[in-house]
Parts: C-alpha cells; structure tokens; sequence
C-alpha cells in the first residue's frame, strides 16, 4: 500500500509543479488516494501488549535480570555491576562498561518493540555471538519494577537517556503510540571500570519501585545462575559480573565458580559433522588424559547428528571428604555446589539456555532423566558394568551455536527449545557421552584396589540348578535312611520311635518332590518369558514392516471399494489393488505365526533336534524384512543334532538377528549377514553358531558393558525412522547361554568388519 500512494503523491506532486495545477489529473488522483486509504488499514497496537510481553511472559524476576545481563553481554562490556536493595521502594541496579547507545539508538532501535539488529549483525565486535534475537528483551524491565531509568554513554553523544513508568502502558483501550516516554539528560553515569580506568562508554538501569521483595534464596539462585550464564567450562574470562546485596553478605562478591578441579573424571566430546566423535578423558586416579577417535555408529548407533556439530563436557563428583585434597575449600562447600549446580546445561554461543540442568528449576532440571535411570537400576561402583551415576554427581554442558544449530530452535514461550527430531538426537548424544563416562568409571574403579567391592550377582539360573541337585541327594539319602529303619530288627528300639521318623521322611521326601517341581516349573516359565521377550525385543525392531504391510492392506481394500463402485473397466484396478492387499495381509499372518511359534510347548522341552534346520527356519520366517532393508541373510554350515530346547536356541539366534539387522542398516552398501552353524570340541564334543555382519561393530569403549541389562546404544528418539534399543538382548543370550554350560564370545569378523557373535555349546545325546 506504500508503494502505491508515494506513486500517487509524486504523480500529484509533479501535476502541480509541471503541468500547471491540472485540476481534472488532480481530481482523478485525490480520487484514487481517497480510494486507496479506504481499501487498505492498518494494524493498532494496546499499550497493555507491553504488559503482556514483559510482565506476564517472564516467569519470575531472576529470569528478567538474567535477560538484562545477556544484554550487557551483547554489547560487548566485560564487566557488569548488578546491584539488589530491599529499601522502602527497593531499587535494582544493573550496570555494563560496554559500547552504550546514542540517541538515536535509544529513540529509533531501543523504543522500537521488535527491533533487532542483532539478526543481522550476529557476532559483535568483540567476536561474541549475540544472543537475543527477538528485540523484547529489554522490557524483562517491567517485570522487575514498575519505573525504569535508562542512561547510556557513548563516545560520540556523551550521557543521554530514557524515563519511563511502565504502569502507564497497564490501561485498557489506549494506543501504545499514545504513551510518552522522557528523554533525560543526566551529568553523571556511574559504569564498572575498564582496565581501571574511566570507562568512556556503558549503560546504566535502575528500576525502582520493586514488583516484589527479593529473599535470601532468591539471591542465591540469582547468584547460581549468573555464574553458569556463560560457560564455566569454556572460561568466558573477558566477561565478569559482580553482585551486590544487603540481604546475603556470602554472596556479595564476584560470581565465579572454582570447584571444578574437584572433578574425579572430565569427559569431553565432540561432533564436527563428520562420521567420527573425538573425545578426551581424565581422571585423578590414572592423571593421564586419554585422546581417542570413535565411529559415530558405534558411539551413538546413527550415522549422523541432524542437530549439527556439537561438544559435550561432563565432571563427574565423589562428594566424599578425597574430592577436596588439595583444593582450598570444603567438602560442605563441594556438596553445597553440587545441590546448585549439578545437571547437564545447553550453553549456546556460551549463553546458557533454560531450564536445561538448573536444579531450583520446576521443568528441566533432569531433563536427560538421569534420575529416573539410576532409580531402575540403583547398583553402586562395586557392581561393575551395572554402574550409573546418580544426578547430583554430575556438572555437565552442550555447547551449540546458533549459525551451525539452527534447527535448535527457541519455544515460543522465550524459555527452553523446541523438542524436535534434532533436540532429540542432541539429547540421545549426551545420554552416549554419559554412558561412556560410566564405562569409564567402572574400569578405573576396578584397577583400583578395593576390598570392600560388592560380589558379583549369581546366575539365579544356576542357583535353581544347585538347589535341585541338592534336593534330589537328601532325597536319596533319606530314601536310603527309610530304608535302614525299616529293616532294623533290633527289638530294643520302641515301634513308637521309629513311626515318627518314617513319617518325618516320607513328608520330606513329599515336600522336596513338590520344591523340584516347583523350581522345574520357575526354569521352565524362566524360558517362556525369554521368548516373550525376545518377541517384544523383535517386534522394536521389525514392528515398522508389520506396521507398513497393514496401512498397504487398509488404503488398497479402500481404493478397491471406490473402484468397485465406478464402470466395468475399473474392475480389473480394482482386482490388483485387492491382490496388494491379499499380500499384505499374508506378511501380517505371517508376523503373528512368528510371534505365536516363538512360545510353543514342545520347543519348552529338551528334544534331539537339528540345530542347522531350526536355525534356517528361523531365518526364512525372519528374511522379508531382512530383504525389505537390503540386507542379504545368508545361513551356513553342517548339520548337527542335539538334546537341547529349541526354544533357547531360537530365543538366542533371534536376539542375535535383530542386533544385526540393527548394526547393518548404519551401513549404505554390501548389507550381509552370515550365520554359521559348526562342529567344535572345547574341550568336550560341541559345536556353535555365530551371527557375523557387516555394521560397525563394537567399539573397545563398551565392550564391557554390552551385556549389561538395559544397556544399549541404540537410540530412544520417539522417531519411527529410528530402532529402539531395549538393553535386554544380550542379557537374554547371556543367560540361556550360561545355563547351557556354554560360551558367549565376540570379535571384530575379519571378512564383513563388523561384530562377530559366537555361541558355543555342549553336544548332548
């Protein structure tokens, strides 16, 4: 519409200065402007929409402080005076020796609600990533006082400012561009020194007439939250912040954090984009810092990150009286740390992101669910590879960036990001780094010397085994007792003696029948829930086939329907859009067969069977979806026939399978799994069946954790693109395997380069 009535007017300008007045030209254009205002309107602003952004947006007065101070960042000052005082009215003051504000900035850019040159200009001049985009930033004023008085300095315009009382913009019905704000012309600004001297430029804020009062705690949030504002890890040391208070003396001082050489392990990671993660690792005990490279497959079970390149740093605390040797506080002062600074932050472009790993925040504080993990599975150190940290043990950070992460995107509600698909692959990343952590822990822990370590677990398998051994030898013995008795002849012992001891025995014997039955039937349903399982472990991971075939079955019984409805001709689409669904419905059939066969009774039994043939049977139930992803199933080997349950051979190969179909779907070309079945002696008559594939193998980072239960690298992203790791696979195999007297081991294979799982048991006739 602008465009359209400067032409009119410079039209109109140029019939009166060039073609003598001509009143007809002029009345047709007053005409068409008079049109043009009519047709087109524009949007009015209520002066209460200030409130709205500012007042009613910000969830509390820390989190509109935070917001002044990232200003102060933006503007390049590397110091910056914030001052609370709970007088009669109460008064905040926030002060930054940074570059300040002419007049024409405060009155054009500063007085402009929305306007940001900072989504032009993104890096300042002092190379700092800017780190508000939005231009509302400033008006978090309102939420800390009701009366704000701006003053900025600069070098070209000297001391200018603002007045402004916010309660003016509180009214209903009143135009935004009817409120005036007070241009002043203070003497004096009083800003933080630079290299101590005079600073030449800043800006200074005072609010005044409080919102609410300001408490000890909220001080000291205050405090703990400015000092994480930029990355303690990254060592922002152009940046300082001093905080001033009449309410807590402890934290009057400069906000700065120390406790960092306190940490029992550093773990840092990075993505650069590439198909590698790099990481670096120390620890007090080695005090060496180890350097590797890993495959992106291995470290994280996904070829790549959609969110971009990013870095994870994770400290790992003891909170025990060692963690301070050496340092010059307290273990009080570490713990009293870690109760306000433990979790995992999001610092982007070195400005921390909330909620994320505040732990006084309501939402974000555990937003990894860190806590609820150790809650399942709450095994100290002395459980080995069973070890997870607990939260408050860890003081961790992402750094991301805005230009190379820019799918991270900002909520509309100005706190926190939008949980996409690329918040969740940043989210399952550092769930990886932490795992590797743990790994960590765990080994140096066992190198360590330590006698109070907790025993390993028993094989409850095993045990159940034992207690039947032990049983049927007591029954034998009182059998042989019973019989002793019965035959004595000696006279001298009372009938009434000896009726007791029998009935005693036979009691027993009736009771140890009943416990060897019952242990059977525990083994037995142990078996049975194996397999059901198992089923749920292969359905994660083919359930998307299973999922496909049924949307194919529901849109081409639909579309037959239309055509059956339609002329003649269409009869014949409508036959081979009935013959689609046919074949969908026959894979569907055929996932509910696999699933039903898995648990069938006699398979619960120990039979002679062909190791070889119940392998291939498995392998053709399980090969469409195998072929559907490219992946060529190959099964080999001799046959071979041993008294064994078939249903643990099948519960092992199926784990086994869906492993690698996982693993080999991270590779793009030659999928291939082979399956071997061999003769072997080791030392006693046996043979074994290995799963080999062409994926990207285990990384010697979790080799020892992979048998671990829930432990997995794949990843829990909601996304359907994506496989589920359950941690149970291994553990299952693990089990059976163990029961069976046999071996579990695993390599690098030398022809496929992926894993190498091999099964070996005994040959039972």
């Amino acid at each position: 519409m602008m465009d359209k009535k400067q032409q009119i007017l410079s039209q109109l300008k140029h019939v009166i200065e060039f073609e003598n007045s001509d009143h007809k030209k002029i009345s047709k254009l007053s005409a068409e402007l008079s049109r043009l205002d009519e047709n087109y309107q524009r949007f009015y602003i209520d002066a209460k929409t200030l409130i709205h952004l500012g007042r009613e947006s910000i969830k509390d007065h820390t989190t509109a402080l935070v917001e002044l101070v990232k200003n102060s960042y933006d503007a390049d000052s590397n110091n910056v005076d914030i001052e609370i005082f709970n007088d009669s009215n109460g008064l905040i003051r926030v002060s930054d020796n940074g570059f300040g504000m002419t007049k024409e900035q405060l009155l054009n850019n500063w007085l402009r609600i929305g306007f940001s040159n900072k989504r032009q200009s993104k890096v300042s001049g002092l190379g700092r990533r800017k780190t508000g985009e939005k231009g509302i930033g400033r008006i978090s004023a309102d939420r800390l006082g009701s009366k704000l008085e701006l003053i900025s300095k600069t070098v070209s315009d000297g001391i200018v400012g603002l007045r402004i009382n916010w309660d003016d913009f509180d009214i209903e019905g009143k135009d935004l561009s009817e409120i005036d704000v007070e241009v002043i012309y203070p003497s004096r600004i009083d800003l933080p020194k630079k290299d101590n001297k005079i600073s030449e430029a800043g800006t200074e804020i005072k609010i005044t007439n409080l919102r609410q009062n300001w408490t000890q705690d909220n001080i000291e949030n205050l405090f703990n939250e400015l000092a994480t504002l930029t990355s303690p890890f990254n060592a922002v040391d152009d940046f300082g912040i001093n905080l001033y208070s009449d309410l807590k003396s402890d934290f009057t001082r400069e906000v700065k954090s120390k406790y960092f050489e306190a940490a029992e392990i550093d773990l840092n990671v990075i993505y650069d984009g590439t198909d590698q993660v790099f990481y670096s690792i120390k620890d007090k005990i080695s005090k060496n810092e180890l350097i590797e490279t890993i495959n992106i497959t291995q470290f994280y079970s996904k070829k790549e990150l959609s969110c971009g390149p990013l870095e994870v740093r994770l400290l790992f605390f003891l909170r025990e009286g060692a963690s301070v040797i050496g340092t010059d506080f307290k273990l009080k002062d570490l713990r009293n740390f870690l109760d306000n600074n433990y979790g995992v932050k999001i610092y982007r472009d070195n400005v921390a992101v909330k909620p994320y790993g505040f732990p006084k925040a309501q939402l974000g504080f555990d937003w990894l669910k860190i806590g609820e993990e150790k809650a399942k599975n709450p095994a100290g150190i002395g459980r080995g590879n069973n070890y997870t940290v607990s939260p408050n043990q860890l003081v961790g950070a992402i750094f991301i960036s805005r230009d190379n992460n820019s799918l991270l995107k900002d909520s509309a509600a100005r706190e926190g990001l939008v949980e996409n698909e690329q918040f969740d692959d940043m989210k399952e990343f550092v769930l990886a780094a932490k795992r590797l952590l743990e790994t960590h822990r765990a080994k140096i822990y066992s190198s360590d010397d330590n006698s109070d370590k907790e025993k390993p677990q028993k094989n409850p398998v095993k045990e159940a085994e034992k207690i039947k051994n032990k049983l049927n030898t007591i029954k034998k013995d009182l059998a042989l007792l019973k019989e002793n008795i019965e035959n004595n002849n000696d006279t001298a012992k009372s009938e009434s003696l000896l009726q007791p001891i029998v009935k005693t025995i036979n009691e027993v014997e009736i009771v140890s029948g009943d416990v060897e039955k019952t242990i059977t039937d525990l083994l037995n349903w142990q078996r049975v829930l194996n397999g059901l399982a198992t089923i749920g472990i292969s359905s994660a991971v083919f359930g998307h086939e299973t999922e496909g075939s049924i949307t194919q079955f529901q849109g081409s019984t639909l579309t037959s329907i239309k055509f059956l409805k339609l002329s003649k001709p269409s009869i014949d689409r409508a036959l081979i859009e009935l013959e689609k669904a046919r074949k969908a419905s026959k894979k569907v059939a055929a996932w509910g067969a696999y699933a039903l066969t898995r648990v069938q009774k006699e398979k619960r039994k120990a039979r002679n069977i062909s190791i070889l043939d119940t392998i291939v049977k498995v392998a053709d139930e399980l090969r469409p979806a195998f072929t559907a992803s490219s992946i060529n199933l190959v099964v080999k080997g001799e046959q071979i026939y041993s008294k064994t349950y078939q249903m643990d051979i099948e519960t092992i190969l199926v784990n086994l399978l869906t492993n690698a179909y996982t693993a080999t779907t991270l590779t793009s070309v030659d999928r291939k799994i082979i399956v071997s079945v061999q003769r072997e002696d080791n030392p006693v008559p046996g043979y074994y069946f290995s799963v080999a594939d062409t994926g990207p193998g285990i990384a010697k980072e979790f080799e020892q954790r992979i048998f671990e239960p829930l432990y997995s690298t794949k990843s829990k992203s909601p996304n359907k693109s994506n496989s589920v790791g359950t941690g149970l696979g291994l553990t299952i195999i693990r089990s059976i395997v163990e029961e069976l007297n046999g071996k579990l081991t695993f390599k690098t294979d030398k022809d496929l380069k992926g894993a190498n799982f091999k099964i070996w048991l005994p040959k039972v006739n």
